[in-house]
């Protein structure tokens, strides 16, 4: 995790260095002609507002808005499926590696879905409902997807399981900059993306919260690269001060979709990498 006292100058020279690299890679030649060759005024204002919010990070997540919680609460509520959470494949749980136990624990399975995929076989069959929730693999008990997924679903917000940065950019960032298909967002990422995906969004017209892994991330450029390649043997974990506050944000989201009258979904369906609720 980036410590707090690092100066916006070194988090914009961190910035560019991710930037240089990714030069030479699919992701930042895709950006660079559908973004900000096309789009260079949506550019200039994205990297405005970028400067202005470095230096405002509080532990373990970014804010990409400039008014209270509050204001932003209404504003994802009001989004619909515009609204969009997501985080990593990197949090889905890895099978054991040791083998021969008796007593099984969920750590000895990995993800039924597989893992460097936009697929969850519990949000593709999870129904919010006054009876119990949706029964679940013994290896989704302690996946943050399945808790923030359907958290986001009693939201009423779309839900990815972000992938490669190309895949970003394909699934999100472009279909936001060019038809606003997402508006809001609340993140779990790498810390070592905060800095490239807080500009990307930025100027795809995204606004939302970035919060950062607390364990298990890459900590370079070539980790980083292995991983959006889906060479990732660590597991992700969010701090329970990251996860609380997520879950919180979005049961506000809920409340204030129920107390507006907002159509309140039950299901998930996946259109292409995307669950929509419906």
């Amino acid at each position: 995790m980036f410590p707090m006292h690092v100066s916006k100058t070194n988090r914009f020279l961190r910035l560019l260095d991710f930037s240089f690299h990714s030069l030479a890679q699919a992701y930042g030649y895709a950006f660079m002609r559908h973004v900000i060759l096309r789009y260079p005024l949506r550019t200039l204002r994205g990297f405005w507002r970028y400067w202005r919010i470095l230096g405002t990070d509080a532990p373990e997540r970014r804010m990409l808005f400039f008014d209270e919680e509050e204001a932003f609460v209404r504003r994802a509520a009001n989004a619909g499926k515009r609204f969009l959470v997501g985080t990593g494949f990197c949090q889905k749980p890895l099978p054991a590696t040791s083998t021969g136990a008796q007593n099984l624990t969920t750590d000895a399975f990995g993800c039924p879905a597989g893992r460097f995929n936009h697929d969850c076989l519990y949000l593709s069959r999870a129904a919010v409902s006054s009876a119990s929730e949706t029964s679940f693999h013994p290896a989704c008990m302690d996946c943050s997807i399945r808790i923030l997924g359907y958290a986001a679903l009693r939201a009423g917000a779309s839900f990815a399981v972000l992938t490669s940065a190309l895949g970003i950019a394909r699934d999100i960032l472009f279909p936001a900059l060019e038809e606003q298909r997402f508006t809001h967002v609340l993140f779990a990422i790498c810390p070592y993306s905060v800095e490239p995906m807080s500009l990307a969004l930025l100027i795809c017209g995204l606004e939302g919260y970035l919060f950062h892994y607390h364990s298990g991330s890459c900590v370079n450029y070539s980790q980083w690269l292995r991983a959006d390649r889906g060479d990732k043997p660590e597991r992700t974990v969010l701090s329970p001060l990251s996860l609380a506050h997520l879950a919180r944000l979005l049961e506000t989201i809920a409340a204030h979709r129920a107390l507006c009258g907002g159509t309140l979904p039950t299901h998930y369906r996946q259109v292409g990498h995307i669950f929509e609720p419906y």
